[in-house]
């Protein structure tokens, strides 16, 4: 049966196959089952590549033979020959010499052993030869494992070396490269050892950053340089401590850098500050710095303080600051108990104590100020890295719990609870500035404040407490508690401003340091930031400060335009202007300073006011017309620009300034003005005089020719010489300068002058009627003239009073028809009046404009 089925399978046709190497391999069905989806493009271009190799190797073949061609032929050649002998001879030996075979065998043994030994001798000939070249291969072969291995073997001293450059982040990235070493599956000693000592390394350089965190004089970038490379290297060294006991992780390594400054008592990474102990490996980095910054600003603070009380102690006792006694005696006498004969030696110093007292206050002021300045910027630079470094804790945290909730909800809510309550113990950068920065710093200003200030201002609600030298003597703590003089309180002046600037820096900076919420995020409650007491205080020390110096600069500013208006006549507006524009200059709270400057404008107007009506007295009426020229000068440019100045400076709260130096000042000019006119009316009262009359008889007066010439009344000459006289003088002193009515000075001196005079001239004629009543139509063509050259600045009072002396003139005269007996009838009376006119022309030219 079995042979019947075997003989049925070998006849039964076989079936096709896909595979290339089977001899049943059928091309059709191969490209129908394996390439239906390929494109015909596709398998020609396949079949190209297969012909071009196919081609490729037929051509490397080709190109072997030809290039061995020749030992090709000599090969070919030579087996031929041998073949050829080998038949012939074994032909010739089975017929002729049947032991040719065995000598052909023996010379073949002798041959061999003959390579046998040279072989041998060649061993032991080039035996150190070949000993050496071995070694050398031993060698070429280590030296190119160590060539591959190099850059791992040079870790440990690269990151000593850049331990000693200070340069960690070359540190770490060394390290991370020795990390590829598997410490548990690497069987090299020598690549273990590395990985040690790299360890070591990097032990070093984590102690070295810490010092850089604890280090109070290290930059701001410096730090943030070490806050990173120590979370990067705290990072690689998570497996290392795991894996090592506590005492092998905190065991302490001194380096030049670390030595004498941890005590070896404590724990690796403890700092001890001012009495406050901090670990730094409790936290992490950012948190840490944080911690030993604000520690270390907290602690200079109290030494600034403690500070500025010993060198006002010292200088009280009689030491300088230069530590020197400046008693004649080291006894520690007190200034009750200090001999008569030094008496005056003991007042000297008294003052001096008191100003150098005051000088160690604007010392103390500076230096706290600088203080302020150096180390709130450094600390917003580390409360900002704690922050971003708390966001991306807390976010991992949260994504940890989230994960470990989905794959096991049971063993993950331990841990998640651990984490959590780990992460609510450990304080945040808002809580650090909350509790440590925001009352060292509140104390600071304090300090700052007391040491610039002294005391409050009169009526001011806010109040500066004592920092230091409560327990010091009465008269100390008067000095210390008294407001500094005008110098030193604009030195002052000007820390205080620097200090609120950097503290409303800050503070507005606080902005981004916020509390956290359990997923990273910021919480979203209101805020408060914690430096916003702070900004208040130095604010309102501020406020006071250049309160106190615009009063100091306006008392300085009346004192010196009170001398030159006492002393030279001037109103020196421009002093009163540039003292309001160096305020403008150094104020920073001008608006909050309003009220002061306002009331030192008026002060130093009013002083000036003063000086001027000092200066006029026991002077003549130059003088007055001088000042009445300074103020109408200072209220028409001066007062100008110091209102708008002003304006400019409190952003226009001060409205009613401008009134209130006008009425001062116009006050002065109007009183000093009169007092001119006054005296103007008593001159002309004085010289507006009719004089001697003469009669002259009918017979002289017919006798006189017609070309004899009649002079000039001298009354007349008088009083026009007398108008004259006032017109030029305050044209000399007031030129065009109007009052604030819009006259002109000049206009009301020449009204005043001319008034005087046809007022006095009238009443004279009516009082000596009886003498002028034979020449009355003369006197009545002078007062003609005088009421057509002086009409333009006659009150409308004196031109009545003119016209009815002129008609009582005309109603006495010699036929009550008033042609003028003494000058000739007719038209003898008109050419009287144009003679006149004629005489008087150079005075009509000198009123004229």
């Amino acid at each position: 049966d079995k042979g019947e089925e075997g003989a049925e399978s070998k006849e039964s046709p076989s079936l096709p196959s896909i595979l290339p190497t089977s001899p049943d391999f059928d091309p059709i069905l191969f490209l129908t089952l394996v390439h239906r989806n390929t494109s015909y493009r596709e398998l020609q271009d396949s079949t190209s590549r297969l012909s071009r190799k196919t081609d490729n190797q037929v051509e490397r073949l080709q190109n072997l033979v030809r290039d061995n061609f020749a030992l090709f032929i000599r090969c070919s050649e030579g087996i031929d020959v041998f073949a050829e002998q080998s038949g012939s001879r074994s032909r010739n030996s089975r017929s002729e010499h049947p032991s040719d075979n065995a000598q052909l065998d023996n010379r073949f043994g002798k041959l061999d052993s003959i390579a046998e030994l040279c072989t041998e001798q060649a061993r032991k000939s080039f035996k150190p030869l070949l000993d050496n070249t071995n070694e050398v291969r031993k060698v070429q072969s280590a030296l190119a494992v160590l060539q591959r291995v190099a850059p791992l073997l040079q870790v440990p001293s690269l990151m000593r070396q850049h331990i000693e450059n200070a340069n960690f982040s070359s540190v770490v990235k060394a390290y991370r490269k020795v990390l590829v070493i598997d410490k548990n599956h690497c069987d090299v000693d020598l690549l273990q050892y590395v990985r040690a000592k790299a360890g070591e390394a990097a032990q070093d350089a984590r102690q070295d950053l810490e010092l850089i965190l604890a280090d109070e004089t290290s930059s701001g970038n410096s730090l943030l340089d070490a806050i990173r490379d120590l979370g990067e290297l705290l990072e690689l060294l998570e497996e290392e401590e795991e894996s090592k006991s506590g005492a092998s992780v905190n065991k302490s390594v001194t380096t030049p850098r670390s030595s004498g400054h941890a005590s070896n008592a404590l724990k690796g990474g403890t700092f001890t500050i001012d009495r406050h102990v901090i670990c730094v490996r409790d936290y992490p980095p950012a948190l840490s710095c944080l911690f030993l910054q604000t520690t270390h600003f907290r602690s200079l603070v109290d030494k600034a303080i403690a500070s500025t009380e010993t060198t006002c102690e010292r200088i009280f006792r009689g030491e300088g600051l230069d530590n020197t006694s400046n008693h004649s005696s080291t006894g520690g006498t007190s200034s009750s108990e200090v001999s008569s004969a030094g008496a005056s030696s003991q007042r000297s110093r008294d003052k001096r104590w008191k100003f150098e007292v005051l000088e160690a206050r604007v010392d103390a002021t500076k230096s706290a100020v600088a203080l302020a300045k150096n180390w709130l910027p450094r600390l917003l630079q580390i409360g900002l890295a704690t922050q971003e470094a708390e966001k991306r804790r807390m976010a991992r945290q949260h994504r940890r719990q989230k994960m470990s909730a989905l794959s096991a909800p049971t063993s993950s809510s331990s841990t998640g609870e651990s984490d959590s309550h780990a992460g609510k113990n450990m304080m945040s950068a808002h809580d650090v500035f909350k509790s440590i920065v925001n009352l060292a710093l509140t104390r600071l200003v304090e300090h700052i404040a007391f040491c610039s200030l002294g005391c409050a201002n009169q009526g001011s609600k806010v109040r500066i407490s004592s920092t230091f030298g409560k327990g010091s003597s009465d008269r100390l703590r008067v000095i210390l508690k008294s407001p500094l003089p005008p110098t030193q309180t604009g030195k002052s002046a000007s820390d205080l401003a620097e200090l609120a600037e950097a503290i409303q820096e800050s503070n507005e900076s606080m902005l981004t340091i916020r509390s956290l919420s359990e997923d990273g995020e910021v919480a979203k409650v209101a805020y408060h930031s914690p430096l916003e007491k702070c900004s208040q205080l130095t604010d309102d020390a501020v406020i006071m400060i250049e309160q106190r110096v615009c009063i100091y600069s306006f008392d300085a500013c009346a004192r010196k335009c009170s001398i030159s208006a006492s002393g030279s006549g001037v109103f020196d507006g421009d002093l009163l202007l540039q003292c309001v524009q160096k305020l403008s200059d150094d104020l920073t709270r001008s608006e909050e300073c309003s009220k002061e400057i306002e009331k030192g404008c008026f002060m130093v107007s009013q002083k000036c006011c003063e000086g001027l009506a000092g200066y006029v007295k026991d002077r003549s009426d130059a003088a007055r017309l001088r000042v009445v020229a300074e103020c109408a000068n200072a209220l028409n440019t001066t007062i100008v620009d110091v209102v708008r100045e002003v304006s400019y400076l409190t952003n226009g709260q001060s409205e009613s300034l401008e009134s209130n130096l006008s009425s001062v000042i116009s006050v002065l000019e109007r009183d000093m003005f009169d007092v001119f006119l006054k005296s103007v009316k008593r001159n002309v009262s004085a010289c507006a005089r009719l004089g001697l009359i003469e009669n002259l008889s009918t017979d002289e007066q017919q006798n006189k020719g017609p070309d004899e010439s009649v002079p000039f009344p001298p009354y007349l000459a008088a009083s026009f010489l007398t108008i004259v006289r006032c017109r030029a003088q305050v044209e000399r002193a007031l030129r065009d300068l109007s009052r604030t009515e819009g006259t002109t000075y000049q206009f009301l001196a020449l009204q005043t002058a001319s008034d005087g005079v046809v007022e006095n001239i009238c009443l004279e004629l009516k009082s000596k009627l009886s003498h002028v009543r034979p020449q009355a139509d003369v006197f009545s063509i002078h007062l003609q003239f005088l009421i057509s050259t002086l009409k333009k600045y006659l009150s409308d009072e004196v031109l009545s009073l003119a016209s009815d002396t002129r008609r009582m003139l005309l109603s006495a005269s010699t036929g009550g028809r008033g042609t003028g007996k003494g000058m000739g009838n007719g038209p003898e009376g008109l050419t009287a009046v144009e003679n006149l006119e004629r005489l008087g022309r150079v005075y009509v030219m000198c009123l004229g404009d």
